[in-house]
């Protein structure tokens, strides 16, 4: 693709997104109350708590005896209802190809999906760093609906840059010799790699393959010196997993790797055509064999990124694979039994294809049903301990006064039955309620299509998926409606531009100077047709309601 199409296709984007920029509104507090609060420190549930959200943060937390009001604050009431920080998949993998299967329009498509399911935050483990800048910056101002985005540069030997995903990833550039996929040796000049790293927009570095077990320290040491996060495969060969901890590494990926502590031709027979003889087999699944590695992963504070479920997906593809997946979820089971600390990552390619959840949904199954986890151990696995891996734990990653209102709302409680994670009624970022879908208790839909003409129902200002309105003020009801409209246009992948008529409903024909002047706020280029009128009463007595329709090929 040639630079004026890049271009093109990101005006685009960004004017068919242009409803969360329109307007640097303060959000007014509210106020959630008899929530049952999982609490990912103590592994315990605070009953009937209340939290109250300012802004983007979590300001306060108390008994609902003791807060059940505040003034100026919306109240959302939670009763028997169970509150989990925002759940972290702590490696996926976006713009591996931004110009084929993983195209822009598709990716957007995916961190939607992603957000709705609960995931607030992702550790992209390898893509253009081109493209995930772009999305990182749109996803951090809630310019789309998407988790927020820790993405890491690619770090290898030589002659790993001969990976065919490598060249779609650096397409215009040479693999191995690009600020975000670089071959090093003992000589390299590590500050630099690092510092157009940091300057790239990465979090961490992951050392992937065929890195000397003598560079690793040095690459560990020069990460961490410019603030990059240590990340890597728990095989890099040559270098083994021992040496890889021992190196400064912080966090491991995929367990099924750590057998490679014992079996030295590992990479011939991961990746080629090797064969494993009985007797290694049997020393591979015993945990004495591996104490040593995790002695040292215990002294270092090493976090394993399990990754359970890319391997169960390709255990049948061949025998391979099966062993795969059985050294994945026995390594897993060695590890926890061992006290290392686990995060949960899927290393899914797409999460569009199996579920109705995010694949993050399954990791916690997983380590649950296969690895004997407590269901709360597992919730921890995706919120705390992931937060940890990506360097954010002071913000995110628990339910706690002065961090990020990332919060997603349960209507089943997770705590004897891990498959409640999925019974999600509400999912918060940054302090806002997010469109989850429609609510099929409601006798109408958000929006039907029919042949390029999209009808949305009338929107009020009220916290999307509740019947509580965003404020008492006509402005702030407002921007709410507005912001709703544009969150339903977004999952349509349409924007306010597309708007071709509206209809504005008023409590009260005195306050259409005042809502117009929010309105216009919303539609930068030319302006869809318009209605106005009063009403006698709108839902939830709301002050406003605002009905739209939007079409593909707008003039």
């Amino acid at each position: 693709m040639n630079i004026k199409k890049i271009l093109t296709l990101v005006v685009l984007f960004i004017t068919t997104n242009s409803y969360a920029l329109a307007s640097e509104d303060t959000l007014e507090p509210v106020l959630l109350i008899n929530a049952n609060i999982v609490d990912v420190n103590s592994l315990k549930i605070a009953k009937d708590q209340s939290i109250l959200i300012e802004g983007d943060k979590i300001k306060r937390i108390a008994s609902t005896k003791k807060l059940s009001k505040v003034k100026g604050a919306s109240v959302v009431d939670l009763k028997g209802k169970f509150v989990i920080p925002g759940l972290i998949d702590a490696h996926v993998h976006h713009a591996t190809d931004p110009d084929d299967w993983d195209k822009l329009s598709i990716t957007t498509e995916r961190l939607r999906y992603l957000l709705r399911g609960g995931v607030t935050s992702v550790r992209d483990m390898g893509g253009d760093a081109r493209a995930l800048a772009y999305l990182k910056r749109q996803a951090e101002v809630d310019s789309i609906a998407s988790p927020d985005i820790y993405f890491s540069v690619i770090i290898g030997g030589e002659s790993f840059f001969s990976d065919p995903r490598t060249i779609a990833s650096a397409k215009g550039r040479e693999p191995g010799h690009t600020v975000w996929m670089r071959a090093v040796g003992e000589h390299s000049d590590m500050d630099s790699i690092m510092l157009q790293a940091k300057g790239a927009g990465a979090t961490g570095i992951k050392i992937y393959a065929d890195v000397e077990a003598e560079t690793v320290p040095l690459l560990a040491s020069a990460a961490k010196k410019h603030g990059l996060k240590v990340w890597s495969h728990a095989y890099i060969g040559p270098s083994k997993p021992l040496q890889t901890v021992n190196a400064g590494v912080e966090t491991i990926s995929h367990a099924s790797d750590i057998s490679a502590q014992l079996v030295d031709n590992f990479k011939e027979w991961r990746r080629k055509t090797a064969e494993l003889d009985g007797s290694k087999w049997e020393e591979i699944l015993q945990k004495d064999s591996y104490l040593d590695l995790f002695d040292a992963m215990n002294e270092n504070g090493t976090i394993l990124d399990a990754t359970l479920t890319v391997f169960e997906q390709r255990n049948e593809l061949n025998e391979k694979y099966r062993l795969l997946d059985q050294l994945s979820t026995k390594m897993t089971q060695f590890a926890y039994q061992n006290g290392i600390t686990i995060a949960a990552g899927t290393d899914a390619f797409s999460d569009l294809e199996n579920d109705t959840t995010p694949m993050i949904h399954h990791e916690l199954k997983l380590l649950v049903g296969e690895i004997g986890m407590k269901p709360l151990e597992a919730i921890q696995a995706a919120t705390l301990n992931a937060a940890k891996v990506i360097g954010i734990e002071d913000s995110v990653g628990s339910v706690e006064e002065g961090k990020k209102a990332n919060l997603v709302v349960l209507s089943e409680s997770p705590e004897k039955n891990i498959e409640n994670s999925k019974s999600i009624v509400h999912v918060v970022k940054n302090g806002r309620f997010i469109f989850i879908g429609d609510d099929p208790q409601l006798p109408f839909s958000s929006s039907r299509e029919m042949n390029g003409t999209i009808w949305l129902s009338g929107q009020i200002g009220n916290h999307p998926s509740t019947l509580t309105l965003a404020g008492e003020s006509l402005e702030v009801q407002m921007h709410q409606t507005m912001k709703n409209i544009g969150q339903v246009l977004e999952s349509k992948n349409l924007g306010f531009d597309d708007v071709v008529k509206c209809t504005l409903m008023l409590a009260d024909i005195d306050d259409w100077p005042e809502a117009n002047k929010v309105y216009i706020q919303y539609f930068n280029g030319k302006k869809p047709a318009r209605s106005a009128f009063a009403a006698s009463g709108l839902a939830l007595d709301a002050k406003a309601e605002v009905e739209c329709i939007a079409s593909r090929s707008t003039d």
